[in-house]
This record gives structure tokens, C-alpha cells and sequence, in this order.
């Protein structure tokens, strides 16, 4: 057997990631691209080799770090030219759009270098389309290997799969991917269809904090896999360590492969120290899939969320200070979650309105909250209506969540009496999905 049968091939881009953190805080920067998949077969012990596309000053950097983590062998498919291939992240925790900005994006042109990797033995390939030609790139690799192609960015038809000259395996997707919405209909069953001349690959649908499913092929079931929410630290190329989780585990079958790979991510996610990403990784990997089955996770997918409207109770107002309102509703419509806002939706009074006019609004107000799922509180300025719509949620059973960003109600009745209090928006994003994840849609 050839040594490289057993190591998976890594083809794709490397860029510098650049995350702006608020004031205080060190910014980060580091080597991302397919080194995010990297880490992740390197905190596997899982040797790989490497395909790169990368700007010519990157490359002896690259093929170091690499060679540190365990690629056994490093190709340069081509160079960028025209520009940096840095990455500007706004939103590194993606409690909303993350906003990548890619530097001189418009200039950027892919050389291609002509190497050709057609005879060599890989026969697990993972790839990352990027800005570069997918088929003319897969034209370069052994047409025997199967092929493993995350598809989240930078891939703008499906049908291009079907011609590509190896057998595609697995389809790795998510749903903060801007081919998720535009071909999948806001569901699993739309993304099936997109994707059905590939109908024998395995399709992955990632779905953030709410877990991901996986059909194993178009006539069989779906797998659903929880995710593992903690404080998210940074959630860039989390998805890329999902998928290299997956490719090294593929070996143990489907299932294994899917949840090992969910729980590699969600470690990814909660730091970016390398070294202590890997001992989270070592430690799950002691788990058996039925431990994790049975630890189970939070599951909410991308269509569900859909039937859990939440009313937001805030000073919704024209004029109120907007800041931290605005980010919470990003936040939650982001994620697919259908916000009712009473002001919007029943109306602003101005200054001295009449008892009839408060009577009929207070009414409204009340009639929506009752509809809800969750009251999501972003109680600025110790706004009385708002701590009245938490009370009136508490005592109609109905979750609340308080997002209180500079901690102006820390009061016994609104901490204790809410499912989860916190200045923390992550944190209460994540409260919304474990909330929700074992309620009964509305």
C-alpha cells in the first residue's frame, strides 16, 4: 500500500485572519483558510497532507507551520496575486453576521502553478473551493480519491459537483452560508434537492448553535447531531475543523464520524489556543459515541426555529439608545428566529396619549406576549415597561431571557425569576437555543 493511501489530502486557500476585538483587547491574528482544518487533524494525531493556494510571502511561513502540526507532505497548487489574502473578522464570536471583509478582494487573481498530483495515492481528499478553479484544480488530483468538499463560501452552483471527475463522498454545507440561502429554501428538504445530482454523497448541513443533520444518501434518514454550546471564545473555522473532524473519522463510519466531528468543533470554538484545543479534543475523543448520545446536546434546526416567535420586550423606541437592541434583533433573526417587536407592530404613542389609546396598546402588547415562545428582555435604561413584560412572562410561564449589557437590573426578582440573566449576548443566544431546543413549537 502507498504511504499516502491512509492520509488525507487538504487542498485550499490559506489566508491570514485578522480579528478586531473591542477596546482593551489584543486583536488576533493567525494563519487561517484550511489551516483551521489543519489544527483540527493535528489535534486528532491525524497526519495529512497539504494542496495550497497562498500569496507567494505566505508560503515558507505556511509550509512551516504546517510541517509543525503534521502534514506529512506540501504542494503549492498556486499563488494569489494582486493581493494580501487577509481576512477582516468584525464578529468573531458570530452571534450575527460576522462581516468578513477580504482585503482587495476585487484584485485578487489565482495562478495556478500546473502541478500534478494525479498519481499519487490519496484516497480521502478535502477540499475547500475558494477563489481559484474547482474542476481545473480537481483535474490535478487522483481521479480514484473520493472527495470530501465543504461548500459553505466561494461555490455558486451545485451542479458543478456532479462533473467533477472523482466521486464526491461527502457535501459539508451551513447555514451561514450564502449558497444555503440562496438555493435551499430555508430547509433541509430544499438543500436535498439542490444538491441531487450528487445524491449519493453524504450532505452535512451545519446549523450553528443548533446542531447539524446529515443524510447519509437521498432514500435514507436523516442523523441528527446536537451541538455542544459553550462560551464562544471564536467561531471562525469552526466549520473547517468540523470537516476535517469528520474526514478522520470517516474510517468508524458515518455516525461516529458526524458526532466526533461536533464535538471537535465545539472545541474549536471555545478557544484559540492551539495547545489547549487539543487537549479539549484528546479528552472527548476517550468518549464512546454512545457516551455522547447519551450526553446529548441542543438541537433546534434551521426551519424549526421558525414556529418559536419571540417577543421582545425593550424600549423599542425611535428615540431610545438603539445599540444594544439592534444587535440583539441581528442576532436573533440572524439565527432564523421570527422577533415580534410590539412597538413596531402595535405601535409607538406619543407623549400624553389618552387612557383609551394606552388601554388599547397595553392590550395588544399583552396579546402578542401570550402568542410567544420566549420573551427576549433588553431591559436599557431601566425601562419600566420592559421589567413589566419580564414580570407578566414570569408569571405566564413563559421563558424569559434578559440581555442586559451594562448590568442595570441586577435585581432578585428579574435574575431569578428569568431562565437566564446576562450582560453576555453570546450568552444568551445560547440560552435561547437550550431553551428551545426541548420546547414544543407554538
Amino acid at each position: 500500500m502507498n504511504s499516502t493511501e491512509s492520509i488525507p489530502l487538504l487542498v485550499g486557500e490559506i489566508f491570514v485572519d485578522f480579528t478586531m476585538t473591542g477596546p482593551g483587547k489584543e486583536n488576533k491574528l493567525r494563519l487561517g483558510g484550511i489551516a483551521h482544518a489543519a489544527r483540527g487533524f493535528w489535534a486528532l494525531d491525524a497526519p495529512f497532507s497539504a494542496a495550497v493556494i497562498l500569496p507567494s510571502y505566505l508560503e515558507d511561513i505556511a509550509r512551516k507551520y504546517l510541517r509543525a502540526i503534521g502534514c506529512t507532505d506540501f504542494y503549492v497548487l498556486g499563488h494569489v496575486r494582486g493581493a494580501p489574502n487577509v481576512t477582516v473578522i468584525h464578529d468573531p464570536t458570530e452571534v450575527a453576521d460576522q462581516e468578513y471583509d477580504t482585503l482587495l478582494r476585487e484584485e485578487k487573481v489565482v495562478e495556478l502553478s500546473g502541478i500534478d498530483l494525479s498519481t499519487k495515492a490519496y484516497k480521502d481528499i478535502l477540499i475547500f473551493p475558494g477563489s481559484y478553479d474547482l474542476t481545473k484544480v480537481c483535474e490535478t488530483l487522483p481521479v480514484t480519491a473520493l472527495l470530501h468538499l465543504d461548500v459553505a463560501y466561494d461555490l455558486d452552483d451545485p451542479g458543478i459537483l456532479a462533473t467533477l471527475p472523482q466521486e464526491v463522498r461527502t457535501i459539508l454545507i451551513s447555514t451561514s452560508s450564502p449558497l444555503f440561502r440562496s438555493i435551499a429554501e430555508g430547509s433541509l428538504q430544499g438543500l436535498t434537492k439542490a444538491f441531487e445530482a450528487c445524491a449519493r454523497a453524504t450532505l452535512i448541513l451545519r446549523e450553528n448553535r443548533g446542531g447539524a443533520r446529515m443524510v447519509v444518501d437521498a432514500n435514507s434518514g436523516t442523523e441528527t447531531l446536537p451541538a455542544q454550546l459553550g462560551s464562544t471564545v471564536n467561531s471562525v473555522g469552526v466549520g473547517d475543523v468540523f470537516a476535517a473532524a469528520y474526514v478522520a473519522n470517516s474510517k468508524h463510519g458515518c455516525v461516529e464520524a458526524g458526532w466526533r466531528a461536533t464535538y471537535a468543533a465545539a472545541a474549536y470554538s471555545q478557544t484559540t489556543y492551539p495547545d489547549l484545543f487539543k487537549t479539549y479534543v484528546q479528552r472527548d475523543m476517550r468518549l464512546t459515541v454512545a457516551d455522547m448520545q447519551q450526553l446529548g446536546g441542543v438541537f433546534l434546526p434551521w426551519e424549526k426555529r421558525r414556529q418559536y416567535p419571540l417577543y421582545l420586550a425593550a424600549p423599542d423606541f425611535s428615540y431610545a439608545d438603539r445599540q444594544a437592541i439592534d444587535r440583539a434583533i441581528a442576532s436573533l433573526t440572524y439565527h432564523n428566529f421570527i422577533v415580534r417587536r410590539p412597538v413596531v407592530e402595535n405601535g409607538e404613542l406619543p407623549p400624553g396619549s389618552n387612557q383609551a389609546a394606552l388601554q388599547g396598546i397595553y392590550q395588544a402588547d399583552y396579546d402578542l406576549l401570550r402568542q410567544c415562545a420566549l420573551v427576549f428582555a433588553v431591559p436599557t435604561g431601566r425601562d419600566p415597561g420592559t421589567l413589566v413584560e419580564v414580570g407578566i412572562a414570569i408569571e405566564a410561564r413563559i421563558p424569559v431571557v434578559v440581555y442586559d449589557p451594562v448590568r442595570e437590573n441586577t435585581n432578585t426578582m428579574v435574575m431569578a425569576g428569568a431562565q437566564h440573566y446576562s450582560a453576555d449576548l453570546d450568552s444568551c443566544l445560547n440560552a435561547v437555543f437550550r431553551i428551545l431546543s426541548g420546547a414544543e413549537p407554538q
